[in-house]
């Protein structure tokens, strides 16, 4: 492997430190899109856009390398018994070596900052996520009372139904007992009338008191039967 020149050398350091300053300052406007909340983890696992700013950091971790080693070379060469050292040459690695520490320091300032931005936009995330998952639980538990709200209403309106519907059959039979009452007064005067047939008329009479009490019988065990299916008795 041939030794490189001074010259060749400090081209080399030169066109490393140039491409570090590019490769700074696209990882500077990341770092900032990143902490102003940008979705730079959205495209992370492609490698490029917002999410690529890993492929960037081993980019300038690779450069800094290459322009130490760079460096190295040029101390090499001015400590080579082969070209004695001038003043010039001594400044310029030193320049290169300033710059190179300059290069490195902006770099770790800067990757420290993105990933605190990163800390905190992953911190966010996990608070949204535990805030959505609050409001759904409790959306889940809000249609639950109102579905037993809507259950308790419906049992009303048939309580109510039911009670109108007895409230109907007791009128009914008051207006059957005084139809019959009066039926009653008008047989009672024909019956005094026609003693013969008295037997007869105490007989339906028995019979219709009979059929009365069976017919109520049967509409409150209906009732009941309705009450205890409501209530869930």
């Amino acid at each position: 492997m041939a030794v490189p020149t001074w010259d060749n050398a400090r081209r080399h350091a030169r066109a490393l430190e140039t491409a570090l300053d590019s490769k700074l300052s696209t990882y500077s406007k990341l770092a900032a899109t990143i902490a102003r909340g940008g979705k730079e983890l959205e495209s992370e696992e492609e490698g490029d856009g917002i999410g690529g700013y890993k492929l960037v950091e081993e980019e300038i971790e690779e450069l800094l390398g290459k322009l130490e080693q760079a460096i190295d070379d040029l101390s090499a060469l001015i400590n080579s018994p082969s070209q004695p050292p001038s003043a010039s040459m001594q400044h310029a690695a030193q320049r290169h070596r300033d710059n190179f520490d300059d290069y490195k320091r902006d770099f770790i300032r800067t990757k420290g900052n993105v990933e605190q931005s990163i800390r905190r936009s992953n911190l966010l995330g996990s608070v949204r996520k535990d805030i959505n998952d609050y409001k759904t639980a409790t959306s889940s538990q809000t249609d639950a009372l109102l579905q037993d709200r809507g259950r308790i209403d419906s049992s009303h309106r048939m309580m109510d139904d039911t009670l109108n519907q007895a409230y109907a059959t007791r009128e009914d039979f008051a207006q059957q007992r005084t139809f019959l009452a009066s039926i009653d007064s008008r047989m009672g005067g024909v019956i005094s009338q026609m003693p013969g047939i008295n037997s007869l008329i105490t007989a339906i009479r028995t019979r219709r008191r009979r059929d009365t009490l069976i017919l109520g019988c049967v509409v409150g065990f209906c009732v009941i039967l309705l009450l205890g299916y409501t209530f869930g008795f």
